[in-house]
């Protein structure tokens, strides 16, 4: 794959011009984000089986925190949360299994960006612990104190947790999660090798965002396929821009995260020699921290290109 990027960059090289001399522009101040610099945010992801858009998603989102010194408020990272078995649907690239790409994604994200303090849970191997632990975040939560809860996987460990958490906490909890989004109803629509169930989305909203069962807020903003799974091209400022040598990020950092994005590529039928990187649960995210919902990679290099300074 590596190889395939070096000869793909070479035939066909092409910069990012008009995002590198600042000529396109976008106000990061324009909407009221949820995020209002108190509380916690917790990502849920799978990426271990079927779509492999988490490989990208993981890493580019660790990024879109820590551009914004947002390490600390991220207590909990878990990943793998496809609870039901791992690389069957994906054979994984380059002999490297879907299960081993998302620990790359999330274990070495988090030193590339200084998550120190985080932790980070692989779901697959032990719900429990994963059920568990994001009980004990909701359960932290006040109003002076409140928790995001950014789904990017299946919504059952966020489902399970939340109902395992104690009901006068769950007000202070907001899930974000998308319109017409597979993650909202797969846990009860398994593959035709699958056999499971779990919490959906609407069995979660039906249950706990009442005012008998807590309360709880979901936000679905649109979908992030159409912003965020864009050509690898739109990507490339990651290895062109001079802020990638900003001290403020370690060392090559936007050359990992790169080439994590491009583990992600997808051949996408809108013209010849097209093929696209996959970061759309990002979306989420940057929404989280910007009340925008029209996203895109341009919109990474702006908020990574003028990191807060700690």
């Amino acid at each position: 794959m590596k190889n395939y990027l070096i000869k793909a960059y070479l035939r066909n090289i092409y910069v990012i011009g008009l995002l590198i001399i600042g000529q396109i522009s976008f106000s990061l101040s324009a909407q009221t984000p949820l995020w209002q610099g108190k509380g916690r945010i917790v990502i849920s992801s799978d990426g271990n089986e079927h779509d492999h858009d988490d490989w990208a998603a993981t890493p580019m989102s660790l990024a879109i925190l820590a551009a914004n010194g947002l390490q600390d408020k991220l207590p909990l990272y878990i990943y793998s949360d496809h609870i039901w078995g791992s690389n069957y649907e994906h054979p994984g690239i380059d002999g490297v299994s879907p299960y081993q790409q998302m620990r790359e994604s999330a274990l070495t994200g988090g030193k590339m960006f200084r998550f120190t303090k985080t932790e980070f849970l692989c779901a697959v191997d032990n719900p429990e612990i994963a059920y568990e632990a994001l009980k004990d975040e909701i359960n932290k939560s006040s109003e002076d104190n409140p928790l995001f809860i950014v789904a990017c996987g299946p919504v059952h460990v966020t489902g399970e947790a939340i109902a395992r958490a104690e009901e006068g906490k769950r007000k202070y909890v907001t899930v974000i999660t998308m319109l017409n989004c597979w993650n909202d109803y797969h846990a009860d629509t398994p593959y035709i090798w699958e056999n499971h169930s779990g919490w959906t989305l609407s069995e979660i909203s039906g249950k706990f965002s009442t005012p008998e069962g807590g309360s709880l807020k979901i936000v679905s903003i649109m979908n992030q396929n159409a912003f965020m799974k864009r050509n690898w091209k739109e990507f490339e400022w990651l290895i062109t821009a001079p802020e990638r040598n900003d001290p403020f990020y370690n060392k090559k950092s936007w050359t990992w995260l790169f080439n994590r994005l491009c583990m992600s590529i997808k051949p996408v039928s809108d013209g010849e020699n097209y093929y696209a990187i996959d970061a759309s649960d990002t979306g989420k995210v940057i929404f989280l921290l910007t009340g925008i919902e029209e996203t895109s990679p341009g919109l990474c290099y702006e908020i990574m290109r003028k990191p807060a300074k700690r």
